[in-house]
């Protein structure tokens, strides 16, 4: 319970989260306990909270005086809200990305093209050239070449050209970007396998259906894998090519499922994913209820024995 607890006195520096469970942050006793105890944050309540406050963090910034990075969240809401972002916040988070890349077999001298907004962290975790503060991104870790192409649906034809000459070994693409990619790629390239050995396709808060998922493999002829993206709390996982769940890693996050009056399930049970954030310093997350459905399985996949892995 140390990690929960260190979490919790830190969090207390947030106004939100102080009204929210100042009293109770020091009487948590086991794992049970803080799920009972602590109640869940929600997108809306996020965004009531900045509605009412003024407060672009939505009254969870800790830090003293300006943050050091701030990146608009991608959320369709009435308000934009706002993360910022600690020195060691974005390194683990870009830690995280780079767990990401590697579970889908990236390695040094690898390219990498990266079809998605600056904003979205997929973007601006690859690498240091990208991002102020970042000592080294995923891209820099793993002696990758990042490669960028803006997110907008009719930028496709430019990201089809990255294919065709820069031949990276993996395409991180977003969602709503799919469909207007793949009838370019089907114009100019054909079947996409001699071009790149794996696309990744990312949502916030969102995941690609696994019935579309399997079309677009054989549409495109290559694997399609998903990452899944919770943005306001600080969180990635990506799916594995073996077991074919999400990973996530201890270290960095506490993931539970549970209905949305925040009661846990047994294991199996598709709930919604609620997060917690080891690193998140500058505006932690606890215990955020996201829109994702999913279930929280044991560990044991020969690709992380000891990762968290996720259905959803």
């Amino acid at each position: 319970m140390r990690p929960f607890k260190q979490l919790l006195r830190y969090a207390l520096g947030s106004p939100l989260f102080k009204k929210k469970f100042g009293g109770l942050a020091t009487d948590i006793a086991d794992f049970k306990d803080f799920s009972v105890k602590i109640p869940l944050t929600t997108l809306e309540e996020l965004v009531a909270e900045k509605m009412s406050s003024g407060d672009p963090y939505a009254s969870r910034l800790c830090e003293n005086g300006a943050p050091l990075v701030t990146f608009q969240l991608e959320y369709d809401t009435e308000t934009r809200l706002y993360i910022a972002l600690s020195r060691q916040d974005l390194k683990r988070y870009a830690e995280a990305l780079r767990r990401c890349w590697s579970l889908v077999g990236l390695r040094k001298g690898d390219a990498v093209a990266i079809f998605d907004y600056g904003t979205s962290p997929v973007s601006y975790l690859a690498s240091s050239a990208f991002t102020p503060y970042l000592s080294q991104g995923a891209a820099d870790a793993l002696g990758c070449l990042p490669i960028c192409n803006d997110g907008v649906a009719n930028m496709s034809q430019r990201a089809v050209e990255i294919l065709k000459f820069m031949r990276p070994q993996a395409l991180f693409i977003r969602s709503d970007c799919l469909e207007p990619f793949s009838i370019e790629s089907e114009r100019q390239l054909g079947r996409l396998s001699g071009y790149t050995r794996a696309l990744v396709v990312t949502e916030n808060e969102g995941c690609l259906p696994k019935v579309e998922q399997d079309a677009y493999e054989k549409r495109l002829g290559l694997p399609v894998y998903r990452l899944l993206r919770i943005d306001a709390g600080m969180f990635l996982a990506m799916e594995c090519p073996e077991c074919r769940l999400f990973h996530s890693w201890k270290d960095l996050y506490y993931v539970e499922s549970v209905t949305r009056a925040g009661d846990d399930v047994d294991e199996g049970g598709q709930n919604y994913l609620a997060i917690t954030n080891w690193f998140a310093r500058a505006c932690p997350a606890v215990r955020y209820l996201s829109q994702v459905k999913g279930s929280v399985y044991s560990a044991g996949c020969r690709r992380g024995p000891v990762d968290i892995r996720i259905a959803a």
